[in-house]
């Protein structure tokens, strides 16, 4: 590849470079945003030795494994355990609840749909791994999923650094003390329990979920703001098919679907439901 410094990307070639980001993932990257996509890429077509974004963007259409890698380039994946209290708080102290009293004979599934690195599954996990433990008869399984392959490897090891559980630390102690091993220097793993019931997936949420679960809770968190409306309504028709008539969805503090053409029913700011077929009211 030629120098570093004379690599440049031209509007012809981020336009090809989001046009096929959009069409294998549905993330919409701004007009104003070359500069962040040359940043993400510069140091893989180092890697590639690729002389210029020309002969990557012909590695890319021809290669999935390329194509995957810049997948895992591009995309944002901030997270952290028992972000915003107050949905784990409503999971704990509603939805959970709400499921033991209409089964008892299957495990309670929940969905971490934009799972990253695995932070918000295992928060679920925590909490309900407490229920397991002092509810006879209960079980869960708990599925995460994301469109990076390289997070969903670090969400399988469930080691973390402290970063990722300041939150946690401060705002669920008891769990942290209870389910997280280790030390500040070699980081924490989660307890096995919890792992050992949950799984990680690599998927698209523009496509239907494979497998035909129905999930009693889904957390849909801080990921629709990348999508157009067109597309958050492709991925919440996805979603809804895959939830149980009861289940909850929770999403983000800075997202609303208010707007959008679903079939979910707001019960309050961030949490959702399916809505009830017609003389059916919510419960």
């Amino acid at each position: 590849m030629t120098a570093e410094k004379e690599l440049s990307l031209s509007e012809s070639q981020f336009n090809k470079i989001r046009g096929i980001i959009h069409d294998s993932t549905g993330i919409t990257i701004g007009d104003n945003r070359t500069s962040l996509l040359l940043s993400r890429l510069r140091s893989r077509l180092r890697e590639t030795r690729d002389e210029d974004f020309k002969a990557y963007i012909a590695r890319v259409t021809s290669d999935k494994a390329e194509l995957q890698e810049l997948i895992n380039r591009v995309t944002t994946n901030k997270t952290f355990f028992y972000r915003t209290p107050r949905i784990w708080q409503h999971f704990r102290d509603v939805a959970i609840p709400a499921f033991m009293e209409r089964n008892t004979r299957r495990p309670m599934r929940i969905w971490s749909a934009a799972a990253s690195t695995g932070e918000e599954a295992y928060t679920a996990g925590m909490i309900l791994e407490h229920t397991r433990s002092t509810q006879e008869g209960f079980d869960y399984r708990c599925t995460g999923t994301d469109i990076s392959s390289k997070v969903l490897k670090q969400a399988e090891a469930g080691l973390y650094a402290v970063p990722a559980l300041t939150q946690l630390r401060a705002d669920g102690t008891d769990l942290f003390d209870r389910f997280m091993g280790g030390d500040d220097t070699a980081g924490y793993k989660v307890d096995t329990q919890i792992r050992g019931r949950t799984t990680f997936k690599l998927h698209n949420l523009l496509k239907p979920l494979p497998g035909g679960a129905s999930f009693d809770a889904v957390f849909l968190r801080n990921v629709l703001i990348y999508f157009t409306p067109e597309d958050q309504e492709a991925i919440l028709r996805n979603v809804h098919a895959a939830m149980a008539p009861d289940a909850f969805l929770y999403i983000g503090e800075s997202e609303s679907i208010a707007r959008l053409r679903t079939d979910f029913a707001i019960i309050e700011p961030m949490i959702y439901r399916p809505a009830p077929k017609r003389g059916k009211p919510l419960t």
